[in-house]
């Protein structure tokens, strides 16, 4: 476990980085393959070491880029150097590291000139013309390795910014489709509800009270108030992406009503947002016939053709007056959303004397 956590975190990584580069140059001491061990040379080890460990360690940072350029000029200087003088070995090194870094931290024009410097170095060597292809090849692929690092970082960063957003967005799209859910059932049952309950009150203050149509209206009301609870439970099983089956669904809307409902086709489960889209634009549609015209005959037509399903609520009487103070007028705004969200239309608009409601979804 403490392996691959080196490895991967940045601090990590440039302490693992040390590790190695402190083991290469004390093999190449120890085993003799470096020139001389006289007190300039030791210097020069001592300073290359010591500028191979701070630039590998401002690496591991953020908002150094300045000091990091100066860092890696000093000891890709001090590695070139040491090339040229004859220390191959140890200088390479030093260069290496500096490739991968140049490659890895800093910007592409910036790095090429570092990248050149090394390279430049590696030409004026004491080594034969073969020793200098080859270390100038391995330049090259361990900065190219660098920039392919920071390249692959990068699109992690941006993948991983792609998913926030997604799933952002996604969140966003779940609150609206709640947000519709919730305003449905509550337009739907809130507004029933008050009908029933203002003509309770009419007839209490009325001077003859039919105590008996009074029960009534609140039996409805009651009735109403329990069928909002099933609408806010089958609203939570349409969010968990369960089918929607609307022949056992629209009964319930037109029972106890002026209504008569037919369906056509071959009956079908339904994908939740498409059925549902059917199911409110029904509700909808109902809820505003009795506002506008209370106890006028409706049609309800649910169609099922092989792509398609189309329901349809005809009202043919006109509207008695103005509606009343329940909802904020947006019912059928928000059916058209449903509908034009999973690739359907929506028509409503007057029928000779009455009113017509038609939406279609593909299935």
């Amino acid at each position: 476990m403490f392996l691959p956590l080196m490895f991967t975190r940045p601090r990590g990584h440039a302490y693992a980085r040390c590790a190695l580069g402190t083991a290469g140059l004390g093999y190449l001491v120890i085993a003799g393959l470096v020139p001389g061990t006289d007190t300039p040379w030791l210097a020069g080890y001592v300073l290359a070491y010591l500028c191979l460990v701070a630039t590998i360690m401002l690496s591991s940072q953020t908002g150094t880029p300045r000091l990091l350029l100066a860092a890696v000029l000093v000891t890709t200087t001090v590695g070139g150097v040491m090339v040229v003088a004859g220390s191959t070995l140890f200088g390479a090194l030093l260069l290496c590291e500096m490739m991968f870094i140049a490659g890895f931290s800093m910007p592409l024009a910036t790095s090429w000139v570092i990248f050149a410097m090394a390279v430049g170095a590696a030409v004026l060597g004491r080594d034969s013309w073969g020793g200098k292809a080859v270390l100038g090849a391995v330049l090259l692929s361990v900065w190219l390795s660098g920039a392919s690092r920071r390249q692959y970082l990068k699109r992690m960063e941006q993948a991983e910014m792609l998913v926030a957003e997604t799933r952002h967005s996604a969140a966003l799209a779940e609150r609206a489709r709640i947000a519709r859910e919730i305003h449905d059932i509550l337009a739907h049952s809130l507004s029933a509800l008050s009908l029933q309950l203002e003509a309770a009150g009419a007839m209490l203050h009325s001077e003859t009270k039919d105590l008996t149509k009074i029960a009534a209206c609140v039996d409805r009301a009651s009735r109403l108030a329990r069928e909002g609870i099933i609408e806010t439970s089958r609203a939570v099983q349409a969010l968990r992406e369960d089918a929607v089956s609307l022949p056992d669904l629209l009964p319930s809307l037109v029972d106890g009503e002026n209504v008569r409902l037919s369906i056509t086709g071959d009956p079908r489960e339904l994908p939740p947002a498409a059925g549902l889209t059917l199911y409110r634009t029904v509700q909808e549609a109902l809820t505003n016939a009795r506002k506008h015209a209370p106890g006028s005959p409706v049609t309800v037509e649910l169609g099922y053709a092989r792509k398609e399903v189309t329901a349809t609520v005809t009202n043919p009487a006109s509207a008695a007056g103005p509606l009343t103070g329940t909802g904020a007028g947006y019912g059928l705004t928000g059916i058209r959303e449903r509908a034009e969200l999973v690739g359907g239309t929506l028509v409503a608009g007057p029928l000779g004397d009455g009113w017509q409601v038609s939406v279609k979804v593909p299935s």
